[in-house]
């Protein structure tokens, strides 16, 4: 942190202190189709700092993300924008070179006054961005809206319209911007207006690597066309050191074939004279007019990406962005019907707070989702720092559990998402933990233990919630993708539980092992998975069997699949086995333990955690009397204090602080939980599904903007002195921290629509 830095953050922490404590950063409302908008009020830069005044990490431009299966948008406060694509490689088509995690655009307007030009920035955050009294900002579904007063007759609107996918591995990956220049005076105004975007086409995995390191760098060629006023720019991906680039269609660590980007403007106004330059690496869209008192005119900027190499498919995504829109209304951009349509319907939906975030929730979802190319399918990916900072789409359990809600809002895209993690198995059962660049599967350092059975999870609420049975039947590729080489969905399930059984396997109390990893990517921590994987046993693991394993068989059954026969005896046969068990093992506690290592090395014991009390609570045979006795106990040891959920720990394991795994709050585990109590208690399932509530978090840490209208996969509970922030361990990395998770959206949006059931 620079010296001027600091001394910032010294006066933020007292006027946070001081002045604004209660204040949130913005407040939410409804758009004309009934859909959430969140208006951001707060500071720019907004410096978050923790108890002690030490930085959060987090970014001091907040930002929100529109999107649709072939594009992702974070629109920042300032106006900036990061233009991500994760279709081949999780990449950024605007990298900012000084700044990770960020994008490099710009708009200004320049006002001639008699002979003098008046020139006035609108982006970033040494612009008139930053002034509150001058510029509103609206972040609603599928649009962003910057509205800039540059004096008292004089107004400029710029609106960011993402139209939404309607068909799974489709999209249109472009954005509008459409400018609106309205004269309230009595004079006549004449101006020029002009928006650039840096071309930087960097994937997430190399923005790690100082530029001169880089193993690849991406190479353009900028051509412009006048008679469409539209430029295009055809990028490559030339190695930096002996590297043995394959085919455009294997699997590959790098993008080597990376899309074209295009810049293009339009205008429905004879008044306007627009054109596109080319300045170096900048692609800029201009316009001059004369306004006349009383005048309003807009034209279009649409910015995309293109991997035909056509400039007649370039015009044919502009002709069909802008298709059936009307260009003089673009107040909440000009998708809001087909993101209406797009979007489940929770018109009957009472609380108004629940209505608008699991609104929220299911539009960030379908913003979220990417089409895969390797695969030719579309995910959720767990984005925040895995994706679109590391540039990974791991882990697919974490797939599998952004889709469950879409298994009720969108089933056909929970069956891609199922699919694809098929894609990713061996033929022995062993599915592989995720993938970075171009469909590439990296070697990884976890065996993890249980990816079949969160597989097994997601595809009974599939079958259950869509009654496709025939889809066992259907043939979808295994590892690797590429050699089409594929078996049945029963077939594969079948080699699920082999491996299940007898590669995972059960220790000495018969209890299903852990390998070196189940939900907890670090539990061993301190001890060697060397020395401990072949006896570690999960009590996580083991209670997911008891309470998914009843639904896989239920839905197994109502397939009439004959070929299904002999899988549920031995399901039922391995289930009765796990239960056996641990309910020896359970005996009269009144909670769940963690983890055996050995006989020795013993974790939950007198130490409540909450791994395993969610799915304990959703097993369908366990008698409601023992489930609220369990509950009320669990409840007594990591609720209290606690702001906005249950911590991970009654007291940490193997930290001081309680952070991230080891006392913090994750939303994955608050979720289970709350699924659990629905079992037994709907009525405190709702209020469990308020505490962790955007708004909750809201009305707990006003200052704190990450956690408001999304957040990161984990929050630190009271325990640590940075609670209500992120747990992130890069913190040699400050400022960079990428929220948009997906599972503070999608775990919220399951537990109501089961608790609605």
């Amino acid at each position: 942190m620079t010296r001027m830095r600091h001394y910032i953050a010294i006066i933020v922490l007292f006027f946070q202190a001081h002045f604004i404590s209660a204040q949130s950063v913005g407040k939410w409302s409804f758009s004309s189709q009934q859909l959430p908008v969140y208006e951001y009020t707060g500071r720019l830069p907004n410096i978050v700092l923790d108890k002690l005044g030490k930085d959060s990490y987090i970014q001091t431009d907040p930002y929100f993300l529109l999107g649709n299966y072939r594009l992702s948008l974070f629109v920042h406060a300032s106006g900036i924008y990061q233009f991500m694509t994760g279709e081949r490689a999780w990449a950024r088509v605007n990298a900012d070179e000084n700044q990770q995690n960020y994008g490099s655009n710009n708009a200004q307007i320049i006002v001639k006054k008699g002979k003098n030009y008046k020139k006035t920035d609108l982006i970033g955050l040494k612009s008139i961005a930053i002034d509150t009294q001058r510029t509103q900002k609206l972040f609603g579904v599928g649009f962003a809206k910057y509205t800039y007063r540059l004096d008292e007759d004089l107004s400029c609107q710029r609106v960011i319209s993402v139209k939404p996918s309607t068909k799974i591995n489709t999209g249109n990956p472009a954005f509008v911007v459409s400018v609106t220049l309205k004269n309230s005076g009595k004079v006549v105004q004449e101006l020029t207006y002009s928006e650039g975007m840096k071309l930087n086409y960097t994937p997430s995995a190399i923005q790690l690597y100082e530029p001169t390191k880089r193993p690849v760098s991406y190479l353009h060629k900028i051509s412009v066309d006048k008679s469409t006023k539209t430029t295009i720019a055809n990028l490559t991906c030339t190695p930096n050191l002996f590297l043995n680039f394959p085919s455009k269609n294997q699997r590959y660590i790098y993008d080597v074939n990376p899309p074209n980007v295009f810049m293009s403007t339009k205008s429905f106004d004879k008044d306007i004279k627009s054109y596109i330059t080319v300045n170096h690496d900048t692609l800029s869209a201009h316009l001059t007019t004369i306004l006349k008192p009383g005048e309003t005119h807009t034209f279009h900027i649409i910015v995309g990406l293109n991997y035909e190499n056509s400039k007649q498919a370039i015009q044919e995504q502009i002709n069909e962005l802008l298709a059936n829109v009307n260009p003089s209304n673009n107040n909440e951009g000009f998708y809001q019907t087909a993101w209406k349509k797009q979007l489940p319907d929770f018109t009957a939906e009472k609380d108004q707070i629940i209505k608008r975030e699991m609104l929220w929730n299911a539009y960030t979802l379908e913003a979220m989702a990417t089409y895969c190319a390797y695969y030719g399918e579309t995910i959720i990916p767990q984005g925040t720092i895995y994706a679109y900072h590391f540039g990974d789409n791991i882990s697919n359990r974490d797939h599998l559990q952004a889709a469950l809600p879409v298994c009720y809002t969108n089933p056909n895209l929970a069956k891609s998402i199922i699919r694809y993690v098929i894609m990713h198995s061996e033929t022995d059962g062993e599915i592989k933990r995720g993938d970075a660049g171009n469909g590439c599967t990296p070697p990884s350092l976890y065996k993890e233990s249980d990816e079949q059975l969160y597989f097994f999870n997601t595809l009974s609420q599939y079958l259950a919630s869509t009654k496709d049975y025939a889809f066992l039947n259907e043939k979808v590729w295994l590892y690797p993708a590429e050699n089409k080489k594929g078996e049945v969905v029963l077939n594969i399930l079948k080699n699920y539980f082999v491996y299940l059984r007898d590669e995972i396997g059960r220790g000495s109390n018969g209890l299903v092992k852990m390998l070196n990893s189940d939900w907890s990517d670090s539990f061993f921590h301190e001890n060697s998975p060397n020395v401990y994987a072949a006896t570690a046993e999960s009590h996580l693991n083991s209670v997911m069997v008891l309470a998914i394993f009843p639904k896989l068989i239920t839905e197994l059954k109502k397939s009439k699949n004959p070929e299904a026969t002999a899988l549920i005896i031995a399901l039922e046969n391995y289930r009765k086995e796990v239960s056996e068990a641990y309910f020896k093992d359970f005996g009269n506690r009144k909670f769940s333990a963690r983890a055996y290592l050995n006989h020795r090395k013993k974790y939950g014991i007198d130490n409540v955690c909450i791994e395993p009390q969610g799915y304990l609570l959703q097993i369908p045979d366990l008698s409601i009397s023992r489930k609220k006795e369990i509950y009320q106990y669990v409840k007594s040891k990591i609720y209290s204090p606690e702001k906005i959920g249950f911590r991970t720990r009654e007291k940490p394991l193997w930290s001081t602080t309680g952070e991230g795994e080891d006392g913090g709050i994750w939303f994955s585990l608050e979720g289970s939980l709350i699924a659990g109590v629905a079992t037994f208690d709907k009525q405190e399932a709702k209020e469990l599904l308020h505490t962790i509530s955007f708004q909750n978090f809201t009305d707990q840490y006003p200052s704190i903007w990450l956690g408001q209208w999304t957040g990161g996969d984990n929050v630190n509970s009271t325990l640590s002195q940075r609670d209500g922030l992120c747990f992130f361990w890069e913190k040699d990395r400050p400022n960079v921290f990428q929220g948009f998770c997906s599972h503070p959206h999608a775990w919220p949006l399951y537990c109501y629509l089961k608790i609605k059931e």
